[in-house]
Protein backbone atom coordinates (compact mmCIF):
# COMPACT_ATOMS: atom_id res chain seq x y z
CA UNK A 1 0.00 0.00 0.00
CA UNK A 2 1.39 3.43 -1.03
CA UNK A 3 2.11 5.55 2.29
CA UNK A 4 0.13 8.37 0.43
CA UNK A 5 -2.83 6.61 0.87
CA UNK A 6 -4.26 8.08 4.12
CA UNK A 7 -7.72 6.84 5.88
CA UNK A 8 -8.72 9.12 9.16
CA UNK A 9 -10.74 8.23 11.97
CA UNK A 10 -12.25 10.99 14.08
CA UNK A 11 -13.14 8.98 17.37
CA UNK A 12 -15.78 10.56 19.24
CA UNK A 13 -17.16 10.64 23.10
CA UNK A 14 -20.98 11.06 23.13
CA UNK A 15 -22.29 14.51 24.78
CA UNK A 16 -22.96 14.56 28.21
CA UNK A 17 -26.29 12.85 30.19
CA UNK A 18 -27.45 13.48 33.58
CA UNK A 19 -25.47 10.44 34.73
CA UNK A 20 -22.50 12.53 33.84
CA UNK A 21 -22.75 15.88 35.31
CA UNK A 22 -24.84 14.69 38.74
CA UNK A 23 -22.19 15.18 41.85
CA UNK A 24 -21.12 12.31 42.08
CA UNK A 25 -21.37 11.33 38.62
CA UNK A 26 -23.38 7.90 38.33
CA UNK A 27 -22.37 5.21 36.28
CA UNK A 28 -24.73 4.26 33.55
CA UNK A 29 -22.43 1.54 31.58
CA UNK A 30 -24.10 -0.02 28.74
CA UNK A 31 -27.21 -0.81 30.87
CA UNK A 32 -28.65 2.37 31.44
CA UNK A 33 -29.87 4.26 28.44
CA UNK A 34 -30.72 7.60 29.32
CA UNK A 35 -30.79 10.85 26.56
CA UNK A 36 -28.64 13.62 26.57
CA UNK A 37 -29.34 17.05 28.41
CA UNK A 38 -28.90 20.51 27.44
CA UNK A 39 -24.97 20.83 27.89
CA UNK A 40 -25.00 17.45 26.05
CA UNK A 41 -26.83 18.59 22.87
CA UNK A 42 -25.00 21.37 22.84
CA UNK A 43 -21.91 19.53 22.81
CA UNK A 44 -23.42 17.78 19.73
CA UNK A 45 -24.12 20.50 18.15
CA UNK A 46 -20.82 21.96 18.54
CA UNK A 47 -18.73 18.97 17.13
CA UNK A 48 -21.66 18.69 14.47
CA UNK A 49 -20.26 22.48 13.16
CA UNK A 50 -16.54 21.69 13.95
CA UNK A 51 -16.73 18.19 11.79
CA UNK A 52 -19.48 20.28 9.01
CA UNK A 53 -16.45 21.39 6.43
CA UNK A 54 -14.85 17.39 7.34
CA UNK A 55 -16.20 15.13 3.80
CA UNK A 56 -17.01 12.27 6.39
CA UNK A 57 -17.81 9.09 4.19
CA UNK A 58 -19.59 7.36 6.80
CA UNK A 59 -20.88 7.60 10.59
CA UNK A 60 -20.90 4.68 12.86
CA UNK A 61 -21.98 5.19 16.29
CA UNK A 62 -22.71 2.82 19.60
CA UNK A 63 -26.69 1.89 19.48
CA UNK A 64 -26.86 3.53 22.87
CA UNK A 65 -29.16 6.31 22.52
CA UNK A 66 -26.76 8.63 23.98
CA UNK A 67 -24.22 8.07 21.13
CA UNK A 68 -26.90 8.08 18.31
CA UNK A 69 -28.37 11.23 19.86
CA UNK A 70 -24.66 12.31 18.95
CA UNK A 71 -24.15 10.82 15.76
CA UNK A 72 -27.36 12.61 14.52
CA UNK A 73 -26.21 15.82 14.75
CA UNK A 74 -23.37 15.20 13.16
CA UNK A 75 -25.56 13.65 10.46
CA UNK A 76 -27.22 16.40 9.62
CA UNK A 77 -27.46 17.85 6.75
CA UNK A 78 -25.88 15.06 4.89
CA UNK A 79 -26.85 12.10 3.06
CA UNK A 80 -25.30 9.42 5.33
CA UNK A 81 -26.98 6.77 7.22
CA UNK A 82 -25.63 6.44 10.68
CA UNK A 83 -24.37 2.74 11.16
CA UNK A 84 -25.07 1.17 14.56
CA UNK A 85 -22.59 -1.14 15.99
CA UNK A 86 -23.42 -3.45 18.95
CA UNK A 87 -19.17 -3.93 19.60
CA UNK A 88 -18.74 -0.06 20.14
CA UNK A 89 -21.50 -0.38 23.36
CA UNK A 90 -20.02 1.13 26.49
CA UNK A 91 -18.03 -1.13 29.22
CA UNK A 92 -20.85 -3.07 31.23
CA UNK A 93 -20.28 -2.06 35.17
CA UNK A 94 -21.98 -4.80 36.04
CA UNK A 95 -23.71 -4.70 39.95
CA UNK A 96 -21.71 -1.36 40.20
CA UNK A 97 -24.46 0.12 37.05
CA UNK A 98 -26.27 3.08 38.80
CA UNK A 99 -23.69 3.63 41.57
CA UNK A 100 -20.86 6.66 42.26
CA UNK A 101 -17.71 5.90 42.82
CA UNK A 102 -18.16 6.78 46.51
CA UNK A 103 -20.18 4.14 47.42
CA UNK A 104 -18.73 1.93 45.57
CA UNK A 105 -15.39 1.92 47.52
CA UNK A 106 -18.01 2.18 50.94
CA UNK A 107 -20.12 -0.88 50.07
CA UNK A 108 -17.82 -2.91 47.82
CA UNK A 109 -14.27 -2.09 49.21
CA UNK A 110 -12.91 -5.40 47.86
CA UNK A 111 -14.23 -5.08 44.49
CA UNK A 112 -13.15 -1.12 44.23
CA UNK A 113 -9.80 -2.32 45.19
CA UNK A 114 -9.26 -5.01 43.02
CA UNK A 115 -10.57 -3.32 40.03
CA UNK A 116 -8.40 -0.17 40.93
CA UNK A 117 -5.13 -2.23 41.18
CA UNK A 118 -6.12 -3.80 37.82
CA UNK A 119 -8.76 -3.05 35.86
CA UNK A 120 -7.26 -5.16 32.83
CA UNK A 121 -8.10 -8.45 34.91
CA UNK A 122 -10.46 -7.25 37.79
CA UNK A 123 -13.24 -5.40 35.98
CA UNK A 124 -17.01 -4.62 36.98
CA UNK A 125 -18.01 -7.18 38.92
CA UNK A 126 -20.58 -9.27 37.06
CA UNK A 127 -19.56 -6.66 34.00
CA UNK A 128 -16.76 -6.90 31.91
CA UNK A 129 -13.16 -6.02 32.46
CA UNK A 130 -11.04 -3.90 30.45
CA UNK A 131 -9.33 -6.65 28.61
CA UNK A 132 -12.42 -8.15 26.92
CA UNK A 133 -13.40 -4.89 26.31
CA UNK A 134 -10.25 -3.87 24.55
CA UNK A 135 -10.41 -7.43 22.51
CA UNK A 136 -14.20 -6.23 21.30
CA UNK A 137 -13.66 -2.83 20.27
CA UNK A 138 -9.48 -3.16 18.53
CA UNK A 139 -10.76 -5.42 15.47
CA UNK A 140 -14.40 -3.82 14.91
CA UNK A 141 -12.24 -0.23 14.49
CA UNK A 142 -9.84 -1.57 12.34
CA UNK A 143 -11.67 -3.21 10.42
CA UNK A 144 -14.04 0.24 10.11
CA UNK A 145 -10.43 1.29 9.05
CA UNK A 146 -10.09 -1.63 6.33
CA UNK A 147 -13.55 -0.14 4.50
CA UNK A 148 -13.15 2.98 4.25
CA UNK A 149 -9.53 3.23 2.78
CA UNK A 150 -8.43 6.59 2.04
CA UNK A 151 -11.59 8.06 3.53
CA UNK A 152 -12.77 10.24 6.43
CA UNK A 153 -14.95 8.30 9.28
CA UNK A 154 -16.57 9.23 12.45
CA UNK A 155 -16.93 7.05 15.22
CA UNK A 156 -19.55 7.92 18.37
CA UNK A 157 -18.85 5.74 20.92
CA UNK A 158 -18.06 5.91 25.09
CA UNK A 159 -15.43 7.16 27.61
CA UNK A 160 -13.87 3.70 27.60
CA UNK A 161 -14.29 2.25 24.50
CA UNK A 162 -12.42 5.56 23.32
CA UNK A 163 -9.77 4.98 26.13
CA UNK A 164 -9.14 0.87 25.00
CA UNK A 165 -8.54 2.19 21.57
CA UNK A 166 -6.10 4.77 22.62
CA UNK A 167 -4.14 2.53 25.04
CA UNK A 168 -3.61 0.14 21.77
CA UNK A 169 -2.17 2.43 19.84
CA UNK A 170 0.10 3.72 22.58
CA UNK A 171 0.83 0.41 23.50
CA UNK A 172 -0.16 1.72 26.79
CA UNK A 173 -1.03 -1.34 29.40
CA UNK A 174 -4.96 -1.51 30.57
CA UNK A 175 -4.16 -1.47 33.95
CA UNK A 176 -2.71 2.52 33.52
CA UNK A 177 -5.67 3.60 31.23
CA UNK A 178 -7.09 5.58 34.03
CA UNK A 179 -4.22 8.03 33.07
CA UNK A 180 -6.79 8.68 29.77
CA UNK A 181 -9.35 10.96 30.21
CA UNK A 182 -11.98 11.66 27.57
CA UNK A 183 -14.14 14.46 27.87
CA UNK A 184 -17.89 14.44 26.48
CA UNK A 185 -17.62 15.25 22.44
CA UNK A 186 -14.15 15.25 22.80
CA UNK A 187 -12.29 14.31 19.58
CA UNK A 188 -9.79 11.59 18.99
CA UNK A 189 -8.40 11.70 15.58
CA UNK A 190 -6.77 8.57 14.21
CA UNK A 191 -4.46 7.96 11.32
CA UNK A 192 -4.05 4.84 8.96
CA UNK A 193 -1.30 5.27 6.52
CA UNK A 194 1.32 2.84 4.63
CA UNK A 195 -0.82 0.17 7.13
CA UNK A 196 0.47 1.71 10.06
CA UNK A 197 -2.58 3.10 12.76
CA UNK A 198 -1.28 5.73 14.64
CA UNK A 199 -3.07 8.47 17.07
CA UNK A 200 -2.41 11.94 16.24
CA UNK A 201 -4.35 13.76 18.66
CA UNK A 202 -6.07 12.66 21.87
CA UNK A 203 -8.92 14.21 23.50
CA UNK A 204 -9.52 17.44 21.71
CA UNK A 205 -11.71 19.78 22.77
CA UNK A 206 -11.12 23.26 21.81
CA UNK A 207 -14.54 23.08 19.46
CA UNK A 208 -16.75 23.11 22.62
CA UNK A 209 -17.62 26.01 24.84
CA UNK A 210 -19.82 23.85 26.98
CA UNK A 211 -17.06 21.61 28.66
CA UNK A 212 -18.65 18.14 31.08
CA UNK A 213 -17.11 19.11 34.54
CA UNK A 214 -14.58 16.46 35.54
CA UNK A 215 -14.59 14.24 38.56
CA UNK A 216 -11.45 13.80 40.82
CA UNK A 217 -11.39 10.12 39.18
CA UNK A 218 -12.00 10.87 35.41
CA UNK A 219 -14.49 8.37 34.97
CA UNK A 220 -17.54 9.86 33.84
CA UNK A 221 -19.66 6.74 31.86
Amino acid sequence: MSTKITTWMYLIRHGATANNISRPPVLQGCGINGPLVDIGLRQAEETAAFLAKTPLAAIYSSPLLRAMQTAEKIAAGRSLTIQPTDLLKEVDVGRWEGKDWGWIEANDPTGYQLHHTSPAEHGYPEGENLTQVQARVVPQLEQILDTHVQQHVAVVAHNVVIRSMIAHLLELPLDHVGHIHHDNCGITLVRRRGGKTRLISANSIFHLTSETPRTHSGETY
